[in-house]
């Protein structure tokens, strides 16, 4: 494909329009976790993702969740009368990050209260070392978990690649298993772990003895200075597991990275108590039209 379909036109988000969505993707630089292009490429089938573009050229991401349409503005904002024939279709904005609302209100100022933070899908961010250190009284009981694993279990870890992807793959099998009764994000999971060796990902697997215990995988975004935890997956018979994947892989990223994204909590009350405890040094925030 050589060129973005125009509004009311679409393409498929897939590998064939890498080209023409990814430096798109890369000049982003609020940092929001669901933009990059291959987090976007592993969750396109569950969101049915399609890519289109306006006349005044604000390149889309039409996504449909819970029965409902949406549009992510990827460059900029698309002008009022668009919004408004968007809406006409179906359409309201989400995901929108706060560089390209900024631009949008210095042309529509009176558009301000159509807008506002969607805390459920704001991006929690972290000092890459206070992850790996837990130093100081704050992450005393953190640490202690992750020490008991470590005397309990004697880990070993290595890096995530080709050669050891199916064990990835098999704990994500087990994680599956043992967590049929609710919603989960197994297929994207599974999708990335197919992706190992084509894109950035970075990753680590756990064993214990001869078993797969827990693997995480990501990738850095933007300016290189941060990464992004897409998943984290452990045996949970393994007491400790989680809170051990989250320090590891803290400690196994390059030098240069400074913030962990760990994403958001979707508005679960008990993960977002969980994501706290760890101090989030920031929060990405991301916004939507007003319903």
């Amino acid at each position: 494909m050589n060129k973005i379909p125009e509004y009311p036109e679409s393409a498929v988000f897939s590998k064939d329009i890498k080209d023409l969505v990814e430096p798109l993707l890369q000049n982003l630089h609020d940092g929001i976790s669901e933009l990059t292009f291959y987090s976007l490429l592993i969750h396109s089938k569950k969101y049915d993702y399609r890519l289109t573009k306006t006349k005044t050229g604000a390149v889309l991401l039409l996504r449909k969740k819970n029965g409902k349409d949406y549009f992510v503005p990827l460059n900029k904002m698309p002008s009022n009368q668009e919004i408004e024939t968007l809406k006409k279709d179906g359409y309201s904005a989400v995901l929108v990050g706060e560089s390209i609302l900024k631009d949008f209100l210095e042309r529509e100022p009176d558009k301000v209260s159509a807008f506002e933070k969607d805390r459920d899908n704001a991006d929690y961010v972290y000092l890459k070392t206070e992850l790996a250190e837990l130093k100081g009284k704050t992450f005393h009981k953190k640490k202690n978990h992750v020490n008991s694993f470590v005397k309990n279990y004697a880990p070993a870890v290595e890096l995530l690649t080709g050669k050891n992807v199916h064990d990835a793959a098999e704990i994500l099998e087990k994680w599956q298993q043992a967590h049929l009764e609710i919603p989960s994000d197994y297929e994207t999971a599974k999708a990335a772990l197919s992706l190992i060796g084509e894109a950035p990902f970075f990753g680590i697997v756990v064993y214990i003895g001869a078993e797969p215990a827990g693997f995480a995988l990501g990738e850095t975004l933007g300016g290189g200075e941060t990464f992004c935890t897409h998943f984290e997956k452990g045996i949970e018979s393994y007491k400790g597991i989680y809170q051990y994947l989250n320090q590891i892989m803290a400690a196994k990223l390059d030098g240069q990275i400074q913030f962990i994204n760990r994403e958001q909590d979707l508005g679960d009350e008990g993960l977002r108590q969980s994501k706290m405890t760890y101090r989030p040094y920031k929060f990405i925030e991301k916004y939507k039209e007003k319903m």
